[in-house]
């Protein structure tokens, strides 16, 4: 796997600042809302309504270390649906002009429905255009694309300082050799927490830590 594919992983998420507290839905976790503005420790991520390949799209702008990329989805949030990666400031690089396009069709996409204990497969096709080389290649989905649905869990995190309880949260885990993910996806959202281990080994992790109003 490679690391600008795990990146695109991490990038795979974002409810209403307020979610409610009713019957657990697992298609709802993967639910985008625009404008909103939330961060954890590495990156920032901004929601928006935006178009990809002609079609209306939700877009996750992601900045953190110079780096930025711009994730586009359906309007579910269940699909994915390509991904825009752009110049990598510290290296000179224009923050703002994409330098890579994924692109699928087939596109990746979780299920509508899902119990606890359920596995799918994410995977899907596409192109990946080159915009400084201006060439076109195919590509294949390169993310975790075996998920379990572990189950609904509630989510104590701090926000801002202050405690907060992401309630029936669904959590996905996510193997690939040795390599497995673990993340909890909240509404409005998406993925509000990441976890990622090499065998038993846990190697880093992440989480919502911070909030903008939309």
């Amino acid at each position: 796997m490679s690391s600008l594919a795990f990146r695109s992983t991490l990038f795979l998420g974002l409810a209403a600042l307020s979610a409610p507290a009713c019957a657990a839905d697992f298609g709802a976790c993967f639910t985008l809302t625009p404008g909103l503005t939330w961060s954890t420790a590495d990156a920032t991520l901004t929601i928006e309504k935006a178009t990809f390949a002609g079609k209306e799209a939700i877009k996750v702008n992601s900045a953190g270390g110079g780096i930025g990329t711009a994730s586009y989805f359906d309007a579910s949030g269940r699909a994915f649906l390509g991904e825009e990666r752009y110049g990598i400031s510290a290296w000179g690089g224009e923050a703002g002009t994409p330098v890579m396009t994924d692109a699928f069709n087939p596109a990746p996409t979780f299920p509508a429905t899902a119990k606890p204990g359920d596995r799918f497969q994410y995977t899907g096709k596409g192109e990946r255009t080159h915009h400084v080389e201006e060439t076109v290649e195919p590509l294949d989905f390169e993310g975790f694309s075996d998920y379990t649905f572990v189950g609904f869990e509630d989510v104590d995190v701090e926000i801002d300082g202050q405690p907060r309880t992401f309630k029936a949260t669904c959590h996905l885990s996510a193997s690939f050799e040795d390599n497995r993910m673990e993340g909890w996806y909240a509404p409005g959202f998406g993925r509000i927490r990441f976890e990622r281990y090499m065998g038993n080994e846990l190697l880093m992790r992440d989480e919502i830590e911070s909030i903008d109003a939309p």
